[in-house]
């Protein structure tokens, strides 16, 4: 329970910092609102949404080159992995798509599989900047940040890194997952 505590006032810190550079204040101090973080993106004004997300963007990319670490990544940063990922400080996919999104004060569930349900289906063919992309059933297997023009940003098991790729069809889901409404 104290690391949900600690998580959840890491990435209210963290989304008060954006918004404030955004010159928005929720007002409040951060501890008073416990349970912020978890509905983040719907504090986020929609004004500010796509501002949101180019942030996630470049708080995802500011990390490319950074290894592969299964179980490795914080809300801070890279970090040691587990099992196979220990002697690594590091991302895997979740790890890194859940730090991009605490930058801006958005707090998503930490295993690829939860993350898929953690904002609204939509289809691929409306997919926008920002937006999930999950393989495996249930989301289970993999996610990645979809950039834009057939890209997707990602911590890649097989490359060895966080870096950019094509998107792969093969073994999508049916639906991306869109975290921040714009």
């Amino acid at each position: 329970m104290q690391a949900t505590a600690q998580a959840t006032q890491t990435t209210l810190d963290l989304g008060r910092q954006f918004l404030g550079g955004l010159g928005i204040n929720l007002g409040g101090p951060a501890a008073s609102a416990p349970s912020a973080a978890t509905t983040g993106a719907s504090r986020i004004p929609r004004a500010n949404a796509r501002q949101a997300v180019e942030y996630v963007i470049r708080r995802a990319g500011s990390q490319m080159g950074v290894p592969y670490s299964w179980g490795g990544g914080s809300l801070q940063g890279p970090s040691k992995g587990v099992d196979s990922g220990a002697n690594t400080v590091g991302f895997d996919c979740s790890g890194l798509v859940r730090y991009a999104f605490a930058g801006v004060g958005v707090l998503i569930p930490r295993f690829s599989g939860d993350q898929y349900n953690a904002g609204r289906h939509v289809p691929p063919a409306e997919a926008k900047r920002g937006d999930l992309i999950f393989y495996g059933p249930g989301g289970g297997q993999h996610v990645t940040l979809y950039l834009g023009n057939g890209q997707m940003l990602e911590a890649s098991g097989s490359a060895g890194k966080v870096t950019v790729s094509p998107v792969r069809k093969a073994g999508m889901t049916p639906f991306v997952t869109r975290i921040i409404e714009y």
